[in-house]
């Protein structure tokens, strides 16, 4: 009997099927077979996952509206954590169809889906190298447009602008898509706003709007563009864009920064009446710190910047859980006090403040943290010049007065330390009871403080406890302090302290009675120990200011650039130390910092006349000459050679002179260091000790670079112990 037909078809279509899956064949049949796999088992699949992985990651974004809103909103590693297994089944589908379809025409699509899965996972260089190979692989594939669009984004992303906008370049000569276009706007837009060019951002960003749908993307590009207008300084520009946000289905928070920020931009208008408005309002509660924040920005607009820094400081104690929202309100507060106010000290606990926050969002943390460093500096000499100027002062005084003035100053801290214990107290058991209340289901607002159980009402507890101190003074808390070995005396500040009388104390003739010491006289004994009495420890605090008051100079003068108070600063040092041993230092410093004034020539005669052979000296003398000849190099150095051997021999008095002709002859030259610390040695074979000493630390100070240096230093120990 004969085989059934249809059984050699089903062998056939059996046969056809295993010759298509090979993936390097051209045939018609088995390109049309890996194409079909590739689209529907595994590509498609891939772009719907990373659509919604997209869609997540923006959903869960956390943009900072206080600041300049990012067009696009930046790729964030620990925001991708959120999509991690979609991202990886995305990668794994991409990547299925280069392993198994390679005669498919959807292959370069492929890649394109890998290198976007990975450029939002954050890992950027191996997204770059994706998308390169599709440009250079498949240069008139679907994908390559979008595939530079990506390249674009990334080299953004890596901070490498310049390679950005050549890739820009080359995009703009393509043909591009609705959606290719709208894509290719919005990451220039989003590069040029991170090169700061926020004019080229907004004009971009204008031609990219009219091809967006209205959703809450679109109203967040508004928010954008109208904060580039007012960078831009187009104030009219950037309230219709805030006012076009609330027509594109914002967010809550999106649609109150808008609203905000275009009550900053109305022209003559005071919007004090609108921000308390908005206070009030009470699904504000969580924004209040903004609203503050844009109060003080009102009042910094119109130049009012005292009055600026307490809404600021409000807002700053209203965002304390809120930490980058926090860092951003301190570095205001620190920028302002920096500059114009000049308040050095605050600026420095403000800039210590947005550190320590160590905010993502600020980009420039570097620079901040370097300003800090050097407020550091200042705001430590600045407290060393006022505590031992206090110091001094109290070390003037006479016994009698001195001890009333610590005893006072002691009392007072320790009220206001009780007051602050006491008020935390009252805080912590209100706290206690409402905690209690609600546990019970009963609310605070209804209960009257009598029905209250003793220890959970702070008036009660305070009053019992004034009771209690009246009749029995200050007491430690321990067991039977009740009995009749201890008992209550009065300090000299009327405060009870308790003391312990072992038998014995307080009796004269007994040698080892012992007398009870107040607590209060205990800390102003401990006070005055740091107070410079003697000699020595006068000496030894006014050296410390000296220092303290050069420092300061030089900070504000290289530092700080307040070329004024460099000047009253060094003035002041020269004044209240006549002998100090920065002087030649300081008189160069003021040389330099009243450049073009009749002053200048002052200073010059005065470091010229006191110290004539001062490193300075040569300095500025070396400033006004020629660069030395070859020949006069040579000159010096044969002149140095002669002048070390005349030292060799022993004929110190004719080295010495040739050292000093060195160095006055050939000013600048490539052995000065040399000249100078030979002549150091000289000064031990012809003057006294003392004069050596100088020399050598007149080196060491001179030449601070000198490889010589640590022979010098060696040196002055020796002559010190010496």
């Amino acid at each position: 009997m004969p085989t059934p037909l249809y059984r050699y078809s089903f062998l056939v279509l059996f046969l056809l099927g295993m010759i298509s899956c090979t993936q390097h064949s051209t045939a018609p049949a088995n390109v049309a077979f890996h194409n079909l796999t590739s689209k529907y088992n595994a590509l498609l699949q891939a772009q719907e996952l990373l659509g919604e992985a997209n869609k997540t990651i923006f959903a869960n974004r956390r943009d900072n509206y206080a600041a300049l809103l990012p067009v696009l909103v930046p790729i964030d590693s620990q925001a991708a954590l959120l999509v991690t297994n979609e991202l990886a089944s995305v990668i794994k589908k991409a990547s299925l169809v280069a392993e198994r379809h390679q005669n498919a025409k959807y292959l370069d699509d492929a890649y394109l889906v890998l290198g976007q899965a990975r450029l939002q996972q954050g890992d950027i260089r191996n997204a770059i190298e994706t998308f390169k190979y599709i440009n250079t692989n498949y240069p008139d594939g679907n994908a390559r447009s979008a595939a530079l669009i990506g390249l674009m984004r990334a080299y953004t992303e890596e901070g490498e602008y310049n390679v950005a906008l050549r890739v820009a370049d080359v995009v703009r000569n393509l043909p591009l898509s609705k959606s290719e276009t709208l894509a290719y706007y919005l990451t220039k837009a989003y590069l040029h706003q991170q090169r700061r060019e926020y004019a080229v951002a907004a004009a971009i960003l204008e031609e990219s709007l009219p091809m967006m749908p209205k959703n809450d993307r679109k109203a967040r590009v508004y928010y954008a563009l109208g904060q580039l207008y007012e960078l831009t300084d187009k104030p009219a520009k950037a309230m219709s864009q805030y006012a076009a946000v609330q027509r594109n289905r914002p967010n809550y928070d999106l649609s109150f920064y808008a609203r905000l920020n275009s009550l900053l931009n109305q022209p003559n208008q005071d919007p004090k009446v609108s921000f308390n408005r908005m206070l009030r309002d009470r699904k504000n509660a969580d924004l209040q710190d903004q609203i503050y924040f844009a109060m003080g920005s009102y009042e910094e607009r119109r130049g009012h910047i005292r009055e600026a820094i307490p809404y600021y400081k409000r807002a700053a104690s209203l965002a304390a859980q809120k930490p980058e929202q926090l860092a951003a309100v301190y570095l205001r507060i620190a920028d302002l006090s920096y500059d114009p106010l000049q308040d050095y000290e605050s600026a420095q606990m403000y800039y210590d403040s947005t550190v320590q926050l160590r905010p993502r969002n600020l980009g420039n943390l570097a620079q901040i943290t370097e300003k800090k460093r050097g407020l550091d500096q200042f705001v430590m000499h600045l407290r060393v010049i006022k505590t031992e100027d206090s110091l001094q002062k109290l070390a003037a005084m006479n016994p009698t007065q001195l001890d009333k003035y610590l005893e006072k100053v002691v009392s007072d801290r320790q009220a206001k330390e009780a007051a602050e214990k006491r008020l935390a107290e009252e805080k912590a058991a209100r706290a206690r009871q409402e905690q209690m209340l609600a546990a019970s289901g009963i609310q605070p607002d209804n209960v009257q403080a009598s029905s209250v159980w003793y220890f959970y009402n702070p008036n009660s507890v305070q009053r019992g406890r004034q009771e209690f101190q009246e009749k029995w003074g200050t007491r430690k808390l321990e067991d039977n302090w009740r009995r009749v070995t201890k008992e209550t005396s009065l300090t000299s500040d009327n405060s009870n302290i308790t003391a312990v009388r072992q038998p014995g104390t307080g009796d004269p003739s007994n040698p080892q009675a012992t007398q009870a010491v107040s607590p209060l006289q205990a800390e102003v004994e401990s006070m005055k120990k740091t107070i410079p009495f003697t000699p020595e420890a006068l000496d030894a605090s006014r050296k410390k200011q000296e220092l303290a008051y050069f420092e300061l100079g030089k900070l504000y003068r290289l530092t700080l650039n307040e070329n004024q108070k460099a000047i009253q600063t060094f003035e002041q040092l020269l004044t209240l130390f006549p002998q100090t041993q920065y002087e030649s230092e300081t008189l160069y410093l003021l040389y330099l910092a009243t450049e073009g004034t009749p002053r200048q020539a002052e200073y010059k005669n005065r470091l010229f006349q006191k110290f004539p052979d001062s490193y300075y000296v040569r300095l500025i003398n070396r400033s006004s000459l020629t660069p030395l000849t070859a020949g006069a190099e040579s000159e010096a150095q044969n002149l140095y050679a002669q002048a070390y051997e005349t030292y060799r021999q022993g004929d110190y008095t004719n080295a010495l002179s040739q050292t000093e002709r060195g160095l006055q002859a050939y000013a600048g030259n490539a052995l000065e260091d040399k000249f100078a610390l030979l002549k150091a040695m000289l000064m031990a074979k012809t003057q006294n000790a003392e004069a050596y000493r100088k020399a050598l630390n007149d080196f060491i100070q001179n030449y601070p670079g000198s490889n010589l240096k640590p022979m010098a230093e060696e040196m002055l120990t020796a002559a010190k112990g010496k």
